[in-house]
């Protein structure tokens, strides 16, 4: 006698409860209607061709501002030139809520580049001298270093952080971030060194050119030299915003050079720490008048962001 199948034992077994759903787990999930709700399944603000959580998820919080910097954002006109009248009176926003990417990453204090590369300065200059090449050629190859980043610091001044974002607005959060920030907000002093954000990739870049078109011995003589440069750079743009009367000639003429820049000519007198390339490529920019009415409005500035 033949074993009874699975179906006629069911069978057997009487009719099935009415009510009962009898489809498999697997096809009742596969059949349900209702999608459940994820993070990025509800209406979010987007950052150019990604939805705000995905952007602040790729980008480590980079892209995950505060309200107020947001609102200045998108009422800035995408001109890198003088504060207008909305942010005369504050001397700083907050850019970022993750407060380490605020306080560590993207802010610094003045003092604080002399630290990250003092190490590559001192060990350039040591070498220079002592190294293999000794100091006849060592130290040229430091000078030139130094030489090296004011063209750097002319260039990316000229032509990266004046450059036109056209009808982008990830290319106008990157300018803002760059270089607008600080025209609108001359005077402040936690933003006006280079943070690490900028700082240190630029540094990597730079190093990693050398090491590719160079003998090593030769690189760290001349990366020592360029980090010594920018660190001329980063405290001579403090000085000439945060020392207000220097009195010096040389101080007196890159104060008001720079003033000139923010307030008046903004596409002109590009060199901070030296006006050497502007004199060779001919974007310096210097009269009585014009002088005279960018220091007014500089002082301006300066009086309505105080104590702010």
């Amino acid at each position: 006698m033949q074993p009874a199948s699975a179906s006629t034992a069911r069978s057997a077994a009487g009719p099935r409860r009415p009510g009962r759903d009898t489809t498999p787990r697997c096809r009742r999930a596969s059949a349900d209607p209702v999608p459940r709700p994820t993070a990025l399944s509800t209406p979010r603000r987007t950052i150019g061709a990604m939805t705000e959580p995905l952007a602040v998820g790729v980008t480590m919080g980079l892209l995950d501002f505060t309200d107020e910097f947001k609102e200045v954002l998108d009422r800035w006109d995408k001109k890198v030139e003088a504060p207008s009248p909305e942010n005369r009176k504050k001397a700083r926003l907050r850019v970022y809520k993750n407060p380490i990417v605020e306080h560590v990453f993207a802010t610094s204090h003045p003092i604080l580049p002399g630290v990250w590369f003092a190490g590559f300065i001192g060990y350039g200059a040591w070498l220079a001298v002592t190294g293999p090449r000794g100091p006849l050629v060592g130290l040229p190859i430091y000078l030139a270093g130094v030489l090296a980043f004011s063209l750097l610091e002319y260039s990316l001044h000229r032509w990266v952080f004046h450059f036109d974002p056209g009808d982008s607005d990830f290319g106008k959060t990157m300018l803002f971030l760059l270089h607008g920030y600080h025209h609108q907000f001359p005077n402040d002093k936690w933003r006006l060194v280079a943070p690490p954000l900028l700082s240190w990739p630029i540094a990597a870049i730079v190093f990693a050119l050398y090491s590719a078109l160079l003998p090593m011995d030769i690189v760290w003589v001349l990366f020592g030299g360029t980090t010594l440069g920018y660190l001329l750079y980063d405290w001579i743009h403090y000085y000439t915003h945060h020392f207000r009367s220097p009195r010096t000639r040389i101080g007196k003429l890159l104060r008001r050079a720079h003033a000139v820049h923010h307030y008046r000519l903004f596409h002109l007198n590009m060199g901070i720490s030296s006006p050497l390339w502007d004199l060779v490529f001919g974007t310096f920019a210097w009269s009585d008048e014009t002088v005279k009415e960018a220091m007014a409005e500089t002082r301006r500035v300066e009086a309505g962001q105080a104590g702010t």
